[in-house]
């Protein structure tokens, strides 16, 4: 069986400032597959180069990336799948705008699935799993506030990945990265201030010596109790925005 990866939703790096120019992502002809074609439509999406409403023609999609209509439409009903993508009878796709409504839904989601994962994960996570979420913790740690929102987003929700990864549950990660997806297109849009970043890694830290010590109840508590917390400040920043 293969390794398991984390999710982590990095985009790609696109100069073009042409908000539907996707030409420097077209993929290799190995990898002009529906997943493929979803892969660099999410990116696009998750580094804001999509916007929020803006249309997603079939037709000029596939004149960008070079390829036919068939795997962007595929890829086109990935996305809605992950929430990322509306498709509307007869108007075609869209990139979905997130409402204070779906970010406290999408919150409380998380809640439930991420403590359930964290108690999986304490019982049945190996030393492997253990040190990439360290490597996870670290990667958070190195970001100031000086990082970029996607930055932040990015390095947050792979921490939170690899929980889902150490549950060794295939279901649970499949479940896990279609919310994730959903938090990462709103979260790249904004930076957590210093104060912030301090308490996000200091709850990262004391999940990471929960799962680390085996103690489930407590890392499930202790994820619910981020999480949360992680609703409110994105909350807060829906509303003064």
């Amino acid at each position: 069986m293969a390794p398991r990866a984390p999710f982590d939703p990095e985009p790609l790096r696109m100069e073009s400032s042409n908000p539907m120019d996707l030409s420097a992502a077209t993929p290799p002809l190995a990898q002009r597959t529906s997943e493929g074609v979803a892969r660099i439509l999410r990116d696009a999406i998750l580094a804001g180069q999509l916007k929020p409403g803006q249309p997603l023609r079939e037709r000029l999609l596939a004149e960008e990336l070079g390829i036919s209509r068939t795997p962007i439409r595929e890829a086109l009903f990935i996305l809605q799948g992950e929430g990322l993508v509306d498709l509307i009878p007869n108007r075609g796709a869209t990139v979905r705008a997130v409402t204070a409504r779906d970010i406290a839904q999408i919150y409380a989601l998380r809640a439930v699935i991420e403590a359930h994962a964290a108690r999986m994960a304490a019982e049945s996570h190996t030393e492997r799993d253990l040190e990439q979420m360290e490597e996870a913790y670290a990667r958070l740690r190195r970001l100031g506030a000086r990082a970029t929102a996607a930055d932040q987003a990015h390095a947050d929700l792979h921490f939170h990945s690899c929980i889902s990864v150490a549950t060794g549950s295939d279901l649970l990660q499949t479940i896990s990265r279609q919310v994730l997806a959903v938090t990462a297109s709103y979260r790249s849009h904004y930076a957590y201030r210093a104060e912030q970043i301090k308490a996000a890694n200091q709850q990262h830290r004391a999940i990471l010596d929960a799962l680390r010590d085996r103690d489930g109840d407590l890392a499930a508590k202790l994820v619910g109790e981020h999480i949360s917390w992680s609703s409110h400040v994105a909350l807060e920043h829906f509303g003064s925005s």
